[in-house]
């Protein structure tokens, strides 16, 4: 049975004409966690396939996934990265060790150990740690 497969590779990336309202502030629910300049923060832009450096390592794979109708995927994936999004994020990420989880719980537990012991993270008020 033969069927028809449909190249996307040929229609153009929609993310690519999306405007980013970089300068509002309406829309951020979470205060800076890190004082970092933005102009500190410096990115490393690549892309998660590279199919000219897989074809320069004698791994020439393109044209398997272009008869496959794969390549509009990898545009998207290769597609545009908005830095000012990026360093937006990573000034109000919040990154916690599990010795730092373990020791909030504690603490909560220790303010009224009748009352708390055995109760679950989200039971005491806090976020769950995963």
């Amino acid at each position: 049975m033969e069927g028809s497969s449909t190249s996307y590779s040929s229609i153009p990336v929609v993310f690519s004409k999306l405007p980013i309202d970089t300068n509002t502030q309406k829309h951020f629910s979470k205060n800076v966690t890190i004082e970092i300049p933005y102009k500190k923060l410096d990115l490393v832009l690549e892309q998660p396939v590279d199919f000219e450096s897989l074809r320069a390592n004698c791994f020439d794979v393109k044209k398997l996934f272009q008869d496959q109708g794969w390549l509009g995927y990898f545009d998207i994936l290769n597609g545009p990265v908005y830095t000012q999004l990026v360093k937006d994020f990573w000034k109000r990420c919040d990154v916690i060790t599990q010795e730092e989880a373990d020791r909030e719980y504690n603490n909560k537990v220790a303010e009224d150990p009748k009352n708390n012991k055995g109760k679950s993270r989200t039971e005491l008020g806090l976020r769950e740690f995963t």
